[in-house]
């Protein structure tokens, strides 16, 4: 009976755990989405196979309970810091530090600067694992002696934990939160639920519940950890993990010459029946200069004071194939998304409408003067409901608000019906045709900077 007893409270969950996360490869494998160019997705994977080989040994320590017994309390506590340091790592690239959220740019800014936050808190957790490896901890009565080395590691998880609060808090816009998806959010909260109460639920119901008060027979701790996990798999198919990883670029297929206007930030409806219109003011905007002494509408400097507004970035979205984009607008190194179902580079399916906002979101978050233009929402709407598609263009039109963006959207008037013509209208300021486009540009003339010469 005791042996039955054990299979259930230990040795199945453990099992059952090993699987989800082989289930977790699956569906990152199955996402085909530029997964591993996410400074985020590394950090979850650290985490996934730190996770593993905590159950691995488990199983094994069932084998020879001896050593298993001398070596637990190292491998939990080692666990159990590096799991929460690789949380307070998971939350600041989604905060204080989500413009370095692609690997190639993290690493930039690791190198520029190596003293941070996250590097930091890594050093000290080291500290911290350092007495753990040196110290006797073996057999079943050691905090006899050495129950010091529990209260170094409770510390390192309530500082852990404050420290990530302190991110979140500190990352939120003033006035509210945009909406930016609640999807998303929900899948950070999840996220955040399962990875922290992993090691809490090691450290308190294993750990301590064992060695301290010996209580550990009949503990439910390694089906909480697998219910946890199955939490985090929930969430892994969330925006957070699936979007593409967009690299800013500043268009070097420049023109002679400046522009004098500069279209406020904020939402564009163009309605034009060719998309040429939308694609010509999106090419001057990012091809042509503005000009350096151009007065900054809000600010006291010229253009020339700062680089984002002299050079801006852009993105484009689209259902026409990005080469006659390239060729006929003069866009040679502006990231082109191309709205398609077959499979490749910089390609995303006109289903995947949370991967296509999740990717324009991180996109206008990591660049101060971003301007993005949307080609296609009629394509989509072939594939998925109005209301849908909607609904992930209010979540952008927000983002744009916060990020202090610009978006343009492309459609086709004729496409719709009055009503939905007029909820796409809700909200954003209506161009149309070259003529609206013409009055943009009068209406966003710049004055040059007071004693500019």
């Amino acid at each position: 009976m005791a042996e039955i007893i054990d299979f259930a409270l230990f040795t199945l969950p453990r099992i059952l755990g090993l699987a989800l996360i082989l289930y977790a490869v699956f569906r990152i494998n199955r996402a085909e989405m530029d997964f591993f160019q996410a400074s985020r997705s590394w950090v979850l994977v650290a985490f996934m196979i730190s996770l593993a080989l905590l159950w691995i040994f488990e199983l094994l320590g069932e084998t020879s309970e001896t050593w298993f017994q001398d070596n637990q309390a190292y491998i939990d506590l080692s666990f159990v810091i590096l799991a929460m340091w690789l949380s307070t790592f998971m939350v600041a690239l989604s905060t204080e530090y989500k413009r370095y959220n692609a690997l190639d740019q993290l690493a930039r800014w690791l190198r520029a600067s190596p003293v941070n936050a996250v590097t930091l808190w890594g050093a000290i957790a080291i500290g911290a694992l350092l007495p753990v490896w040196f110290t006797d901890l073996g057999g079943r009565e050691w905090t006899d002696k050495n129950d010091w080395v529990l209260a170094l590691v409770l510390a390192y998880v309530i500082i852990s934990l404050a420290i990530d609060a302190v991110f979140i808090m500190k990352s939120r816009p003033e006035g509210m939160l945009p909406r930016t998806a609640k999807e998303s959010r929900r899948e950070m909260v999840l996220l955040s639920i399962g990875w922290t109460g992993i090691p809490l639920t090691s450290f308190f119901l294993d750990t301590l519940a064992d060695f301290k008060l010996g209580a550990d027979e009949y503990s439910p701790y390694s089906w909480i950890m697998v219910f946890l996990f199955a939490v985090i798999v929930e969430s892994i198919s969330g925006k957070g993990f699936t979007g593409l990883i967009v690299d800013s670029e500043v268009e070097d297929g420049k023109r002679s010459g400046f522009r004098v206007y500069d279209i406020p930030r904020g939402i564009y409806l163009i309605e034009d029946e060719k998309p040429g219109s939308a694609f010509s003011i999106f090419s001057e905007l990012v091809t042509l200069p503005l000009s350096p002494d151009a007065k900054i509408p809000g600010r006291e400097e010229s253009a020339s004071a700062t680089l984002e507004f002299l050079i801006p970035q852009g993105l484009v979205v689209t259902r026409e194939f990005p080469d006659s984009i390239r060729k006929n607008f003069n866009l040679q190194v502006t990231p082109i998304i191309w709205l398609t179902e077959s499979p490749g580079d910089m390609r995303i399916a006109p289903t995947s409408l949370a991967v296509l906002t999740d990717t324009i979101v991180r996109f206008m978050e990591t660049n101060p003067n971003s301007i993005v233009l949307i080609e296609g929402i009629e394509y989509m709407v072939t594939f998925n409901d109005f209301r849908k598609v909607l609904k992930q263009l209010d979540s952008l039109n927000e983002m744009a608000w916060v990020t202090n963006g610009r978006l343009l959207i492309s459609v086709d008037p004729r496409a719709f019906d009055e009503r939905e013509l007029a909820m796409l209208e809700r909200d954003r300021k209506v161009v149309k045709q070259t003529a609206g486009i013409d009055e943009l540009k009068k209406e966003s003339r710049i004055e040059a900077q007071a004693g500019a010469k």
